[in-house]
């Protein structure tokens, strides 16, 4: 694990990330430890925005409440009830 001040963030970003592709930078400002510059893939990120997406917790939150208010459904009724409408 590599550690950098701010300072350096500011004035070697480029290092930095390069050195954060092979293993965490952690990012000190005060001697304390701020934040973590890690790698990330494309694949990492599409579902690191889906887990962080307002939206999307929302809905997920919205489909809780409503299965604790209604209850559950078999999956057979659900892909029953899915064919009938597209089909």
């Amino acid at each position: 694990m590599k550690f950098a001040n701010v300072r350096e963030l500011k004035n070697k970003t480029s290092e930095i990330l390069r050195k954060a592709e092979k293993e965490a930078v952690i990012i000190t400002s005060k001697g304390r430890p701020r934040a973590i510059v890690t790698a990330i893939s494309e694949d990492d990120f599409d579902d690191y925005s889906l887990e962080h997406s307002p939206k999307l917790l929302e809905v997920l939150e919205e489909a809780r409440k409503e299965y604790v208010r209604k209850g559950g459904i078999k999956l057979e009724s659900y892909l029953s009830g899915r064919r009938k409408r597209s089909g």
